[in-house]
């Protein structure tokens, strides 16, 4: 028990009235004793409670707001236990009191806070839920334990630094607590397919699967990567012309500009990027550097040679932790380019493209023949502006995608009102006005993989409006603080391969003039064994 100051909070940590109560007990070390300062403190105590933690809190609210309920000095080290409901919460209060506290001692008496530490942080929520979820909170990184009594959840926190609590850790394992008990409660909902338009539905002459039919042919090979392969002479082509037609008439024709962007990216760049870390680690590259020094690979260098083997177990005690990751998004380099600095509404919309490279992405035992890979190629565009031209810019790339679809590659399409990965499962928006769509998703149908109303059609595109997302995420500005909003468009041109090849076949005499004029002839190299078939191989049968 405290013995320094003791308020009864309202309710005590009672929660019949609200929803959920936080707890913080914090220990400041002063550079000083200050037994003798005992009167100060509980003054400054009570003028925090009454004026400071209340700030901007409405007064039917009052009681959601922080409190310091208990406190005690010792030598050079106070103690201060702080109680809030959801309004001004306890962790962001013990900051808010580690300044104050600072400054009175420091301007008055010429004490310094030399450290704070929060050993005890606790969570309240009264709810029912199951044991299963009780496991699984205690199972989160800086959870230390996990109480239950009747309707009553405890969450413990592991103590806490001040850097933890600047970086607000508390409150983001508190909203991962939350959604854990929401999550409980919500029945699981299948995938919601909203079809904004759709495209006629087309004789299908072809239905065989394309990866099959490409190995055959030596379009690609295999190689040891799951999700890799080698693409040959033909396939390139197709690529190139695929990619060029897609420059033509979307990339230049609506003004977009090249540029050409890293795709080894810092961790602390993919920080930033909404979702990735938080929602979906498991579906990044990792890349460790090496240390600079080659005496460090002596040992691992000596038992390749003896063995002729790879020692992993050897290579990973050498090379250093995980740095960066492989470009899943490939417009990674495109926001931190824009990062902190100030635009002018009057020079947008900034539209701006990228082909350079490589997209990776781990999709575990979801690869799927030409499909779905692990590395595949992409153009990348992204749009900054005001939330009207952003909005114009998607939508006038979403229609010129379409009749390149439609007209020139001649493919079954539909157009799909789709959720990001980062927003919440079913949050579609309001289809009457485009600005409440967060994305547009242009899918293709495949005949080998059945009847179209039944099957999964094969995204190619992927339109998305940000709103202000990654304008916070990044510290873009605005010279005087109008709204901007950002946009990116990701356009798969594997997938747009698979896609022909899946409704046109291999034979460039079945496609559509203007593939077939930019894709050529080719020649293809041969060995005793490979390719197992020819085109003609084809015709003949």
């Amino acid at each position: 028990m405290f013995t320094g100051y003791r308020e009864k909070f309202k309710g005590g940590l009672g929660l019949e009235k609200r929803e959920a109560r936080i707890e913080a007990t914090s220990k400041f070390i002063l550079s000083k004793e200050a037994e003798n300062l005992k009167n100060v403190i509980g003054n400054l105590v009570e003028k925090v409670n009454k004026e400071i933690f209340t700030k901007n809190v409405p007064r039917e609210n009052l009681d959601e707001a922080a409190k310091i309920v208990d406190w005690k000095i010792e030598n050079n080290s106070l103690t201060v236990k702080i109680v809030s409901g959801l309004r001004f919460r306890a962790p962001a209060a013990v900051l808010r009191f580690r300044k104050i506290l600072a400054e009175e001692l420091g301007l008055n008496f010429k004490i310094g806070v030399r450290k704070l530490e929060t050993p005890e942080i606790k969570f309240e929520f009264p709810i029912k839920t199951s044991e299963e979820i009780l496991e699984k909170i205690k199972s989160l990184t800086h959870v230390q334990d996990v109480a239950k009594q009747e309707n009553l959840v405890t969450v413990f926190l592991k103590p806490m630094e001040e850097a933890d609590l600047k970086k607000n850790v508390p409150d983001r394992v508190f909203s991962v607590v939350k959604e854990m008990f929401k999550g409980e409660a919500k029945p699981i909902q299948q995938p919601q397919t909203v079809v904004v338009k759709q495209g006629k539905s087309r004789i299908q002459k072809f239905k065989e699967d394309p990866a099959k039919l490409a190995l055959e042919l030596g379009w690609i090979k295999e190689f040891p990567g799951r999700g890799q392969w080698i693409y040959t002479t033909p396939y390139a082509k197709l690529l190139d012309a695929i990619e060029s037609i897609l420059l033509e008439e979307v990339v230049l024709k609506l003004d977009f500009q090249p540029f050409m962007l890293p795709k080894l990216i810092p961790l602390e760049v993919m920080q930033r990027m909404p979702g990735y870390l938080e929602e979906i680690p498991e579906g990044m590259y990792y890349v460790c550097p090496p240390p600079r020094d080659p005496k460090a690979f002596t040992e691992f260098k000596e038992t390749v040679k003896v063995t002729k083997t790879v020692p992993k177990d050897m290579l990973k005690n050498i090379i250093k932790e995980p740095d960066y990751v492989l470009a899943p998004a490939q417009c990674e380099p495109f926001w931190y380019f824009f990062s902190h600095e100030t635009l002018r509404v009057e020079d947008l919309p900034i539209k701006l493209y990228d082909r350079s490279g490589w997209t990776y992405r781990w999709e575990g035992g979801g690869v799927e023949g030409l499909a779905r890979l692990q590395e595949f190629r992409r153009i990348e565009l992204v749009y900054i502006g005001t939330p009207e031209q952003v909005v114009e810019v998607r939508d006038s790339i979403v229609n010129e995608l379409v009749r390149v679809v439609n007209d020139i590659l001649e493919l079954e399409w539909r157009v799909v009102a789709a959720t990001p990965f980062y927003m919440r499962e079913g949050e579609i928006g309001d289809l009457t006005e485009s600005k409440n769509v967060a994305a547009f998703d242009i899918e293709i149908y495949l005949p080998y993989r059945g009847e179209r109303k039944k099957t999964e059609w094969l995204e190619i595109a992927g339109c998305f409006v940000h709103k202000d997302k990654f304008v916070k995420n990044f510290s873009i500005h605005e010279v005087k603080n109008r709204p901007i909003w950002t946009g990116c468009t990701g356009l798969g041109s594997s997938r747009w391969v698979t896609a022909f090849l899946a409704n046109h076949g291999f034979n460039p005499k079945n496609w559509p003039s203007r593939v077939r004029e930019k894709f050529g002839s080719y020649r293809l190299p041969k060995t005793l064994l490979w390719p197992k078939k020819t085109l003609e191989d084809l015709e003949e049968s």
